[in-house]
């Protein structure tokens, strides 16, 4: 009988060292593997609920990375700090973010720099201490084609206003500093109403503060947003108001969450790039200078409207990635954007 028993945990015991030696083989492959995670500025929005697909399915196409995305519940840069400080701390390989303030990243990115992790931004093309920052186009061009598409609804004369997300954020104010070189060189009779107005990205801030420019500015005729919360913010307002057909919503936002809208007439278009596409192609980037590989002008990097990129320097001698990847959309091809049945692709 003790020698049954002696037997069995011997065979125990090695059975217990043949499962651990698995388990080390098992975590060596995952060590193995490049660790490239995606910040982003808010969870639990539309935008970002399609960016986070383009990342799965770039970690689902490349075994030997792990890349994920993760956001703070607010649009807040110093949560948003903290979530890159816990990545370096954890020691990834690559760091991604779609900035709230770039400014607020960059000591952030310094520190991530010096442990050996590389850094890359989307949507911030003045962005310091980066290897690439990733644009979907030239964003005055985009402000530039936005105003041209809101001044033919207009008529060419009247009173506009745009919208940002954040007075700190780069590139909304790009497309708004297109939007004013084009209605200045272009529309003379569009006169802008005030200053430019932020919304913190929140939906129920763009309602309220259309509102209020529609108190004090009677003879407004079309709102421009840039966040994703202005057109349905200020749809809604034009809406409550019953100025539709008078005043309209224009800017950038995604059909599933303006398309109501667009039917409405309280928006007249929207314009967008695919944020699944531009998470992937970021993450792209740094997978490219992971694995040692260059990345020049016509790259192809594996997305629509990617597949010839250029490349330029901002002002920090940093480099930007800008693809052609706009994208219009309004009442006449709404339908283009919806599956068989009628959900939003999008």
């Amino acid at each position: 009988m003790k020698k049954i028993v002696a037997m069995l945990l011997a065979l125990i015991v090695i059975g217990g060292f043949a499962f651990a030696g698995g388990q080390q083989e098992s975590s060596a492959a995952g060590d193995d593997q490049l660790e490239i995670v995606m910040v982003v500025k808010l969870e639990g929005v539309a935008w970002f609920d399609d960016m986070r697909l383009g990342i799965e399915r770039f970690n689902e196409e490349y075994p030997d990375v792990n890349c994920y995305q993760i956001g703070a519940d607010t649009a807040d840069p110093a949560a948003q700090v903290a979530l890159v400080n816990d990545l370096i701390a954890k020691g990834v390989d690559a760091i991604l973010v779609v900035p709230n303030d770039p400014e607020s990243l960059v000591p952030a990115f310094k520190k991530a720099n010096d442990a050996g992790i590389l850094t890359f931004t989307h949507e911030a093309s003045n962005q310091k201490q980066i290897s690439f920052d990733v644009e979907a186009f030239d964003n005055e061009a985009y402000g530039r084609h936005m105003a041209d598409v809101m001044a033919e609804w207009m008529g060419e004369e009247g009173v506009w206003q745009p919208f940002v997300g954040h007075l700190t954020s780069p590139t909304h104010n790009q497309w708004v500093d297109g939007e004013v070189a084009q209605v200045a060189e272009k529309y003379p009779n569009l006169t802008m109403a005030t200053d430019r107005v932020e919304d913190q990205e929140n939906q129920q801030m763009a309602y309220e503060k259309s509102l209020e420019l529609l108190k004090t500015y009677p003879e407004l005729k079309a709102i421009m947003g840039s966040a994703m919360s202005t057109v349905p913010g200020a749809a809604a307002a034009v809406e409550e108001k019953g100025l539709i057909g008078k005043v309209a919503a224009f800017g950038t936002c995604l059909p599933s969450v303006a398309g109501d809208y667009l039917e409405s007439g309280a928006a007249q278009s929207i314009h967008f790039w695919r944020p699944a596409d531009a998470g992937y192609v970021t993450a792209m980037a740094a997978y490219k200078l992971l694995k040692g590989e260059e990345i020049v002008d016509g790259t192809d990097m594996g997305a629509p409207g990617y597949e010839d990129i250029i490349i330029k320097e901002n002002e920090h001698g940093n480099k930007v990635i800008y693809g052609q990847a706009w994208v219009d959309v309004n009442k006449d091809n709404l339908d283009d954007w919806k599956d068989a049945d009628g959900n939003y692709k999008l």
